[in-house]
């Protein structure tokens, strides 16, 4: 089981770091080339505003975090207006529901438990958890990602149930100081995207140079495909990585949104987790050679 010296393109930068050890250890070698950032919302003081006055002044029945990122960039936000108690003692009495370890860790700093995490860490994980719960006629919260997903919004009001959502970031191929920041002080070991690097992979894919390419989350993968569509590469990146490159992806919504823009995804793990992903990939050139 071994990567066998060939080069894996790594477009996460939250966990680029952590990834190219694995890559390492398995023999790999990673070419790390983040194609998705964070920036602060321009509009996050009056989407805190917005997230406090309807806490206060509406019973949430269920409120859905979805990133630790987010739970912390809006906490931060509620501390800095007084009001973190009052919000506190609120979701105390909601049915707390986390897409993944990481923001019910950040929660959990702020004493708020978390009752429900999804088996499977995606959108699709939380639809299918949600849609066994009695949301009717009730009123259910959504702190976002960098993106929106109407297609939840939808679900949950084919439900009947009464949607509230929010955001504290979005998505960018550049990634601000002040949340390179908070990105340390959470602990991520992450390198930041840039124009150039992700110019340099699209390149490098076009010159035969990388092996393989990982896509780590559903905004990587459009963040990148719509720079090389800004820039004219698209068609040309798409052949190649249709016929010259392996592409891996992490999990489903990952895998739908490479498909998005009519590229085969050639593997994905059994279970959706980073570790998992670059093991099954040795396994997989393991095999094939």
């Amino acid at each position: 089981m071994s990567l066998s010296g060939i080069t894996v393109a790594i477009t996460s930068s939250r966990r680029a770091s952590e990834l190219a050890s694995l890559v390492r250890k398995f023999g790999g070698v990673p070419y790390i080339a983040p194609t998705i950032g964070i920036r602060s919302n321009n509009t996050l003081s009056s989407e805190c505003t917005k997230f406090i006055e309807t806490i206060e002044s509406e019973k949430m029945h269920f409120f859905v975090f979805m990133t630790g990122v987010g739970v912390f960039n809006l906490f931060q936000c509620v501390l800095k207006s007084n009001r973190l108690d009052n919000v506190i003692e609120k979701l105390h009495d909601t049915i707390v529901i986390a897409r993944s370890n990481k923001p019910a860790l950040e929660l959990r700093k702020f004493g708020i438990a978390t009752k429900f995490v999804p088996k499977m860490n995606t959108i699709g994980g939380i639809i299918d958890l949600i849609s066994k719960l009695d949301v009717k006629d009730k009123n259910v919260g959504i702190l976002w990602h960098g993106d929106y997903v109407d297609a939840f919004k939808e679900r949950l009001e084919s439900l009947g149930s009464k949607v509230f959502e929010f955001s504290s970031y979005s998505y960018s191929t550049n990634l601000e100081q002040k949340n390179a920041s908070i990105l340390k002080e959470m602990g991520y070991d992450y390198v930041a995207p840039s124009n150039e690097k992700i110019k340099r992979l699209i390149d490098d894919i076009v010159a035969g140079n990388i092996d393989t390419i990982t896509f780590t989350s559903p905004p990587a993968v459009k963040e990148f495909f719509e720079f090389a569509s800004r820039n004219n590469k698209i068609d040309l990146l798409i052949d190649k990585l249709n016929h010259n490159v392996l592409v891996v992806s992490v999990g489903p919504s990952t895998s739908a949104m490479i498909e998005k823009f009519r590229i085969n995804v050639d593997l994905v793990p059994h279970a959706y987790r980073m570790g998992t992903m670059v093991k099954e990939l040795a396994d997989y050139i393991s095999s094939h050679e």
